[in-house]
């Protein structure tokens, strides 16, 4: 019948395999990725959201640029503490630390 979709605990449904809550600040840390790749997939977009930048060719002078570039495009400041591997590993988790310091200093 054309109903409503079941919306009790016991019906997972569509949400079984669905993403965490979308980061307001990931498709403006995707932007600033695509941006700084010398040759970016034709197919951009959040599903490559959890790729490793190094995967996409971020070595470490890349990875400053991109420090330096996400700051600029989002007009946040990580902290010296964020600036780890583990915030570079892809955009989603830089996109985490860069919305985090935004709730942390706002």
């Amino acid at each position: 019948m054309a109903g409503s979709p079941t919306d009790g605990p016991a019906h997972a449904g569509p949400r079984a395999d669905a993403q965490p809550p979308a980061d307001p600040d990931l498709p403006a840390v995707l932007d600033v990725v695509r941006g700084l790749l010398a040759d970016p997939p034709p197919a951009w977009g959040p599903e490559q959201a959890d790729v490793a930048l190094r995967d996409l060719g971020f070595d470490s002078l890349r990875t400053v640029n991109l420090l330096v570039a996400v700051e600029a495009a989002l007009g946040v400041e990580l902290p010296q503490e964020r600036i780890t591997a583990d915030t570079f590993r892809t955009a989603r988790t830089l996109a985490d630390a860069v919305h985090e310091t935004r709730h942390a200093h706002g």
